[in-house]
């Protein structure tokens, strides 16, 4: 008995064994197949069931005019986001958070439901809200707010179609922004969010900083932007155009002072504009110059040697058959001399110079002015207009051309082509920026004047500048682009007519009314375009756009403290100090405008490394103060250079 009952309690002693080390041997194999076999994967579900990573773009680097204006900054504001998992009344929560938002309530309430098994998505990006509205929407549960960089333009509508916008992940789209996308973007910023076995967001941690963007410091000049956007603005207004365009450049260095369209928009608010109103036409527009176009015919000529401002023409008493076509005047003038057919913009006698210089020769000089081909400025969308070559032009083409129809441009390549007879005869690369530097003010890159060929000797593009004052003197076609107190004016009218694209030829009543020159003609400061697209009534380029190249030339100048000889300002004008112009004229150098030798150049805007190489050539002493850009100096530039002492030159 004692021996079956010892048999009995083994048999259980080693089934409990058995038990227990079957038992523990499937926890110890699930334990090692969890831990060991699928432990990566679980790892990798448990980090999304408890943390969710947000990509935010980093601050947006900064947009400046070219004396540190602030164009375009980065604001920080919230975006609302959900977790439709974890909420459980959807209709409740549309209703208190669509007066926050501005959003349908109905809106909100369909996006949570189609979306209940999701764990984030965004309900309203970039939007202002106040610490109440913050802590009532953290109320609410599986809602909640993070930080993000909103695009702000404190200018509004000032240099728009220029500068661009760009889109709800910050990156450009248009203009400026959208050019310069990899400079200004920066780098993507990475959060995690942590949440509870619940779902519900504890904190933001683990933040991998991003890099700010990095500023652009443009060329334009908020002021001559403003002056050129107020006389556009008020000219479009007056004639009832459809639109027009003034671009402003600085002849010696291509630099664009002021780039201004209308109709334009606020980027601040892109949803209430149409795309048509976003573009810059200055630079994707092509129309036909008309008869500012024998500007460049009259350059061609007497470069060539082959007339001077003195040879005459018959001009038909204003009607001039070539082949089967009939060219008319607006006037019947007989006998004019070059000198006066461009006075009086006499289109017969345009043909008849066009016929003297032959097709070939006007193609070649055409292209070297820049027409046909685009001109490299660091904007996007840029047109290259439109030049046949000369082979496929028939008498009567070369007829229409010499008086500007038949060929078309962009302002930005007729601005182009006017300062490179302002400067000297070298034509140069526009650009809109002149450095760009990281979020510690160090210049990462500089943009240099550059010459992109020499078109005209020195002495043809002086003597075109004596026959272009004579359009503003006293019965010319632009005298209302005249300025008074002792300035010259070199400029062309221009008035074409718009081509009808449907019904070929042109389109009957519609014009494109311009004005280009540069000012003063003897020393130019800045050259000007104005164009206005189908005034109504008067459509002259002399009656419609001359007064407006008048305006903002006269208001510009005042500004910049340039002033006749023997003139003095009353008061420095629009509160800023004047500068005294130059008394001998500025000549190109490696394509920079180079000042008297005698007098204090001007180093606002340049690097420590240029004013001390400037300071060299002149053997003059400067304190060197702060470092990065000059932004101001003592004494003032174009003043005498000092006897005893030097220049001292803040930099920042």
């Amino acid at each position: 008995m004692k021996k079956n009952t010892d048999g009995w309690l083994k048999f259980r002693i080693v089934l409990v064994l058995v038990v227990l080390v079957s038992f523990y041997g499937v926890v110890f194999f699930r334990a090692f197949h969890l831990q060991v076999i699928e432990g990566k994967a679980l790892e990798q579900r448990a980090r999304l069931q408890h943390q969710r990573t947000v990509k935010i773009p980093s601050r947006r680097g900064r947009v400046f005019d070219r004396n540190l204006e602030e164009l375009a900054v980065s604001i920080e504001v919230d975006s609302v986001y959900a977790q439709p998992n974890r909420i459980e009344d959807s209709s409740k929560v549309s209703s208190a958070l669509a007066p926050l938002l501005a959003v349908d309530r109905r809106v909100l309430r369909r996006r949570l439901a189609s979306s209940k098994k999701r764990h984030f998505i965004w309900l309203k990006r970039q939007v202002d809200l106040g610490s109440e509205q913050r802590e009532l929407i953290r109320t609410l549960g599986g809602v909640d707010t993070v930080k993000e960089s909103r695009r702000f333009y404190p200018h509004r509508s000032l240099a728009a179609n220029l500068i661009g916008f760009t889109g709800i992940d910050s990156d450009g789209l248009e203009g400026v922004e959208l050019y310069y996308d990899k400079y200004l973007r920066g780098s993507t910023m990475t959060v995690k969010a942590e949440k509870d076995a619940t779902g519900k967001l504890l904190l933001f941690e683990d933040v991998e900083d991003g890099v700010r963007g990095m500023d652009v410091v443009l060329t334009i000049d908020r002021t001559i932007q403003y002056i050129a956007e107020k006389a556009l603005r008020k000219a479009v207004a007056e004639h009832g155009a459809k639109g027009g365009t003034v671009v402003v450049m600085e002849p010696h260095t291509g630099e664009i002072l002021a780039m201004a369209n209308a109709p334009t928009y606020d980027p601040n608010d892109i949803r209430s504009f149409r795309p048509h109103q976003w573009r810059n036409r200055a630079v994707t527009d092509m129309f036909e110059p008309g008869s500012i176009l024998k500007v460049f015919l009259l350059a061609a000529v007497l470069e060539e040697g082959i007339l001077d401002p003195n040879d005459i023409f018959f001009c038909e008493n204003g009607k001039y058959r070539v082949a089967d076509a009939v060219f008319h005047d607006t006037k019947k003038f007989g006998w004019l001399s070059v000198y006066n057919i461009i006075k009086h913009s006499s289109n017969i006698g345009a043909v008849k110079i066009g016929e003297r210089l032959g097709k070939r020769s006007f193609y070649r000089y055409l292209k070297a002015f820049g027409f046909g081909e685009k001109t490299g400025v660091d904007l996007p969308g840029e047109s290259a207009g439109s030049l046949r070559h000369y082979t496929r032009w028939s008498d009567v083409a070369l007829g229409t051309i010499s008086f500007g129809q038949g060929i078309s441009a962009t302002s930005l390549q007729l601005v182009g082509a006017i300062s490179a007879i302002a400067n000297g005869g070298f034509l140069m690369k526009p650009r809109v920026v002149k450095y760009i530097r990281n979020s510690d003010g160090v210049v990462v890159e500089e943009f240099t004047p550059v010459i992109l060929r020499r078109v005209l000797s020195e002495d043809t593009s002086r003597e075109v500048a004596r026959v272009l004052t004579s359009v503003t003197a006293p019965g010319g076609t632009g005298e209302l682009a005249s300025l008074d107190g002792g300035f010259k004016v070199a400029g062309k009218t221009g008035t074409a007519q718009k081509p009808d694209p449907e019904r070929k030829g042109y389109a009957p009543g519609k014009y494109v009314s311009s004005f280009i020159g540069f000012v003063p003609a003897e020393e130019p400061r800045l050259s000007i375009l104005v164009t206005l697209d189908e005034p109504q009534g008067s459509f002259a380029g002399g009656l419609v756009a001359a007064p407006v190249f008048k305006e903002i030339a006269k208001e510009s100048l005042a500004y910049l403290g340039v002033f006749p000889e023997g003139s003095s300002p009353e008061g420095p004008p629009s509160g800023r100090v004047v500068e005294a112009r130059l008394s001998n004229k500025a000549s190109v150098r490696h394509g920079t405008a180079v000042d008297h030798p005698e007098r204090i150049p001007d180093f606002r805007g340049k690097t420590i490394r240029s004013v001390l190489r400037i300071a060299g050539e002149r053997s003059l002493e400067v304190d060197i103060r702060g470092s990065g850009r000059a932004v101001s100096q003592s004494p003032s530039p174009g003043g005498p250079i000092p006897e005893k002492g030097g220049v001292t030159v803040v930099f920042q």
